[in-house]
């Protein structure tokens, strides 16, 4: 073995047993400037962004805000933003290199975040601090927001602790996150603690309740006609969760929780429950349904807080209706998120056990990546079609809510728009309906944030003109309060 393939050999290594993010990006880089990627990052032109466009762009808003011209400063801002960006949400630009994109990419982003501040930090004749602040609020609104989706999974599904871990330690978490039986679980983990609370669930995950599953003896499954003890759950859910409504979550944590739930009657729509459209319904009784796989866990009635009752009582949420797992009907809700929230991109993780076989890696490339990817949509279209036509034609039955079960299972979409995948590891598929240990719960994590971190400067990249957004939107509030609080009083 020569030198190069040893060192070549050392960097993979450290690359797949990297135990945080700088030592896998200080790999990652090492390896890229091996194979000369290093200078593809630096190279002036790429045929994958209209580079002489994007520098005339950059260079109006150099002038603009050289000249104190913020108005000109808006206009060059909304036409460049539009122009370039379906480009820069091109995947590709992140696939030639492990440890980041094209220069070219971070500098028009630094542009336009600079523009963005000095159009929030510099007055505008004729334009109060209030009318500023509508403007970015209208702007954002157009543009729209990040969100995470958390798939399910079951004991796979824990991974999504590394998964979000990874993401806050370098300030990328989403505000809106949504979650389906498992994702659920680690969604609301999240969106019910403030940031003091969340810090200590992350670094202290030990202090995780990890006993979720209790068969149930089989003749006690045949009478109860599901595998697991829902009250074991229901104790993990609660635990790791408390009792409280989407509402009251939602202004503890500033976060919006989003979780899924199917109907056991065909007749109904599925939901996304929220703060917005289902504010005084309890997460855990959420939660509780969203993990209600047919067969292993019973259907729940959800339940909501009792206005007259004060914050530890609780009555039916719609109490003629049952929901059972969310992944069921749909595993991602992108399409009702986008409407609710206003998301335009979604950063998907991604831990079925039926999934994760069918999606090609991001370390797959070439024809073999290809031809897997073109076969797996070839079976997902005839496995659909197939079980549409069955449920036409089928009589109302025991067998037709099975069938439209498994038809909405196979014709809906399980990837965003930024993926990131549980491993294929066949080994663990023997602990997928098993509670973790000690071991396990920090292997999940890690295999979690080893799956997130090729995935961070995509995510960085593409969400940096939302959190700009953010940031000026807050200045502006705050540069609002200040001035009401200096008016005179009358």
């Amino acid at each position: 073995m020569n030198h190069d393939a040893k060192t070549r050999k050392h960097l993979q290594r450290q690359l797949d047993q990297a135990r945080s993010y700088q030592e896998w990006y200080e790999a990652a880089t090492a390896l890229d400037d091996m194979d000369g990627l290093l200078a593809w990052r630096e190279q002036d032109e790429t045929g994958m962004l209209h580079g002489s466009l994007m520098r005339e762009h950059m260079a109006t808003m150099e002038r603009c805000r050289q000249n104190g011209d913020p108005r000109r400063l808006i206009r060059v801002l909304q036409e460049s933003l539009y122009r370039h960006l379906g480009e820069l949400s091109n995947p590709d630009l992140y696939a030639a290199a492990r440890s980041g994109t094209n220069r070219l990419v971070g500098e028009f982003l630094d542009a336009v975040e600079t523009s963005m501040a000095f159009v929030c930090d510099h007055p505008i004749p004729e334009v109060t601090t209030a009318r500023k602040l509508k403007m970015f609020r209208d702007a954002e609104r157009v543009y729209g927001r990040p969100a995470l989706m958390l798939s399910g999974g079951a004991a796979f599904g824990i991974y999504h602790i590394g998964v979000t871990r990874a993401l806050w330690r370098n300030d990328l978490l989403p505000d809106v996150i949504a979650g389906s039986s498992m994702g659920a679980i680690v969604a609301g983990a999240i969106c019910c603690r403030d940031e003091q609370e969340l810090t200590s669930f992350f670094e202290h995950p030990e202090r995780i309740h990890r006993q979720a599953f209790r068969w149930l003896g089989i003749a006690e499954a045949l009478r109860r006609g599901h595998a697991m003890d829902p009250k074991q759950l229901q104790e993990h859910v609660q635990y790791n969760l408390g009792s409280v409504s989407f509402r009251e979550a939602f202004e503890h944590s500033s976060r919006t929780l989003n979780i899924s739930v199917s109907p056991t009657r065909t007749q109904q729509k599925p939901r996304l429950l929220n703060w917005l459209s289902s504010p005084a319904v309890l997460v855990d009784s959420a939660v509780m349904a969203s993990c209600a796989v047919p067969g292993i866990y019973p259907p729940v009635t959800l339940r909501a807080r009792d206005s007259d009752g004060g914050n530890d009582s609780s009555v039916p949420y719609m109490p003629s209706e049952s929901w059972i797992d969310g992944s069921v009907h749909g595993d991602l809700p992108i399409m009702r998120m986008a409407r609710l929230h206003n998301v335009n991109k979604t950063i998907v993780s991604q831990a079925n056990p039926h999934v994760v076989p069918f999606i090609t890696h991001p370390e797959e490339h070439g024809i073999k990546a290809w031809a897997k990817q073109a076969a797996v949509s070839v079976a997902h279209g005839q496995l659909a079609t197939a079980l549409k036509f069955t449920r036409q034609s089928l009589q109302p039955g025991i067998f037709r809510p099975l069938v439209e079960q498994a038809y909405a299972m196979a014709s809906q979409r399980y990837l965003g728009d930024i993926n990131i995948h549980f491993p294929l590891k066949p080994a663990l598929y023997g602990k997928v309906l098993s509670n973790p240990d000690a071991d396990d719960l920090e292997m999940y994590i890690r295999l979690g944030e080893q799956a997130t971190w090729p995935r961070l400067a995509m995510i960085n990249d593409q969400t940096r003109i939302s959190r700009a957004f953010d940031r000026c939107i807050r200045q502006l509030e705050t540069d609002l309060e200040k001035e009401s609080k200096q008016e005179p009083e009358h």
